[in-house]
């Protein structure tokens, strides 16, 4: 087996890639598992307010951020040739690789790359916060041949598309909502607005006569707040 089958073989391993600022142009040449992860988690974080008045019995909680996904990976690397057909890469290489696309300082970047890093249909634009190697094998000179990476990374999101999304969401753009059965205009207003007191202009902008009763199908207009 040559390099080009190596590569074949490997194509669809797990791939972690460096990138410019943009997360569009490669900046330095990709770190590809010689096996896929057998699992790797995912961490969601919601971070909630406690507003608590003076001399009260427990809190109501408010919404504060949603904090960006991290997720954590454990990789095998093989320096036996079990994976390449007799073929044997180093684990000390392998690793080099790794640390080269997750940890080097890029003199054009001066800081180390974003990442993208792709399994499967997991696609992911991150940093890499830590990474753990663990030699668990050795010849009898001594030298590695199978070691094990533990990474954790979180996830980014553009500037640009971070607020793309904060318009997509916000209540100063006018946003047309289908009613669904049993919807309350209230719960809808509060939706959108995060409060539920403006329903009565958004009934009448929408000339609803009972708003009690909203017509399952039906479009409503919600317009941006005025400003105070």
């Amino acid at each position: 087996m040559d390099g080009s089958d190596i590569a074949q073989k490997l194509a669809f391993n797990l791939k972690i890639i460096p990138v410019n600022d943009d997360s569009i142009i490669p900046v330095g040449p990709p770190f590809i598992a010689m096996f896929n992860p057998e699992n790797f988690s995912i961490q969601e974080e919601i971070n909630w307010m406690a507003n608590c008045e003076g001399g009260s019995d427990g809190s109501d909680m408010h919404f504060h951020n949603k904090a960006p996904r991290s997720f954590t990976i454990n990789l095998t690397l093989d320096g036996t040739g079990v994976n390449t057909e007799g073929i044997k890469i180093p684990v000390v290489a392998q690793v080099a690789l790794f640390r080269a696309a997750t940890t080097e300082v890029y003199g054009i970047l001066h800081k180390p790359a974003f990442l993208i890093l792709q399994y499967g249909t997991f696609i992911s634009t991150c940093v890499l916060n830590k990474s753990d190697v663990t030699y668990t094998m050795f010849d009898r000179f001594g030298v590695a041949i199978r070691a094990t990476i533990s990474a954790s990374f979180t996830e980014r999101t553009m500037s640009t598309l971070s607020n793309i999304l904060g318009m997509l969401s916000s209540p100063d753009l006018t946003h047309r909502r289908v009613v669904k059965e049993w919807e309350l205009l209230p719960v809808l207003v509060k939706k959108i607005y995060d409060d539920q007191h403006y329903y009565l202009q958004v009934a009448r902008i929408n000339r609803i006569k009972n708003f009690r009763r909203l017509r399952a199908g039906s479009t409503i207009t919600f317009p941006p707040l005025a400003e105070k």
